[in-house]
């Protein structure tokens, strides 16, 4: 401690205060280093195979396997052009099978063990338009939202012979599926329907837990690695935020306004969330308190942003822009 220090006056205080308030301005529109990778088809999402290469989903084209090494300078390495009607992927634990779901098509079952080579190992054709996928944490499970056909669940344990072992009716088109960490418990965006939990913990005999009501089109979900918060893009209404701690009776806490809301993104320490509007781009939301959200600002895209992917070390964002390929954005 200091033994000659003074006391600071309010006029110290406002002056820190006024700073403060400058430093934050200029974060909040700071610019950015930013690139576009142009591709053939339109990109509806993205994941990340390690540091250096990611996998992407591109309607018309298939899966396009990437270089990211110097993430502002990505190159298209392959592409699987089996999958053209690709909506969503997701990967098994050793990253060496992806699950697709392919649109029109059904589901895709696609072996990465050299990415350069992708093959097909199974496709599962399914009524309707598969929409996304969620695997099962044993992974001998996987849930595939398959609009009005609702949620398909399937045993995967041999992966040449897929079954299907149950269904999910839906009242107005499945078009997300999100699963907890245990694989108890899934959450079906089922559009003008809202969000539906199930309890899965026999993935042969779903049973219904509850249903959270919308008044737009519920589209993407995301849960708090709590398990206690479920953020819910409901696409004209913005995005709300529920506590779910009692699943058959979840409670709205908190509300970010948007235009077209179409799924969420959290930071690693969920401070931070990252929401793609389409055609308003990505919203940065402070969501430390969820009950009190704080839009920080908007990165704008080219074209309708679908998905947003953040690197392990939350630097980089890689946004799925619709027919405008991907949008890479360096944040830090």
């Amino acid at each position: 401690m200091i033994a000659d220090s003074k006391p600071l006056n309010r006029w110290n205080y406002l002056l820190i205060f006024s700073v403060l308030i400058l430093l934050s301005s200029n974060l909040a529109s700071a610019p950015l280093k930013t690139v576009q990778l142009t591709t053939k088809g339109a990109v509806h999402s993205i994941v990340l195979l390690d540091k250096n290469h990611a996998l992407a989903a591109s309607g018309k084209e298939g899966i396009l396997y990437l270089s990211i090494t110097n993430p502002l300078k990505p190159r298209i390495l392959t592409t699987a052009t089996f999958s053209q009607h690709a909506e969503t992927l997701i990967l098994s634990k050793n990253k060496k099978v992806a699950f697709v779901a392919n649109g029109s098509a059904g589901l895709d079952i696609v072996d990465l063990s050299k990415p350069k080579k992708m093959k097909l190992i199974y496709r599962f054709n399914t009524p309707s338009y598969a929409f996304s996928v969620a695997l099962s944490p044993d992974e001998n499970t996987l849930y595939v939202a398959d609009n009005t056909s609702g949620v398909l669940i399937l045993d995967i344990s041999q992966l040449t012979r897929p079954k299907q072992i149950a269904s999910i009716p839906s009242k107005a088109g499945s078009v997300n599926v999100l699963l907890s960490p245990s694989g108890n418990t899934l959450f079906i965006a089922d559009q003008s329907n809202g969000v539906v939990i199930i309890n899965v913990k026999h993935p042969a005999k779903p049973q219904y837990i509850s249903r959270i009501k919308s008044v737009g089109q519920s589209q993407g979900i995301t849960l708090s690695a709590s398990n206690q918060q479920l953020y819910v893009a409901d696409n004209i209404k913005g995005v709300n935020i529920y506590d779910i701690s009692r699943l058959n009776a979840p409670k709205k806490i908190g509300h970010i306004t948007t235009h077209n809301a179409f799924s969420i993104t959290l930071n690693s320490k969920e401070k931070i969330a990252y929401i793609a509007d389409l055609f308003k781009g990505v919203h940065v939301v402070d969501i430390k308190n969820p009950a009190k959200p704080i839009l920080l600002r908007t990165l704008k895209t080219e074209r309708a942003a679908e998905q947003v992917v953040l690197s392990d070390d939350n630097k980089i964002l890689f946004i799925s822009d619709n027919n405008k390929g991907i949008k890479i954005i360096k944040l830090h």
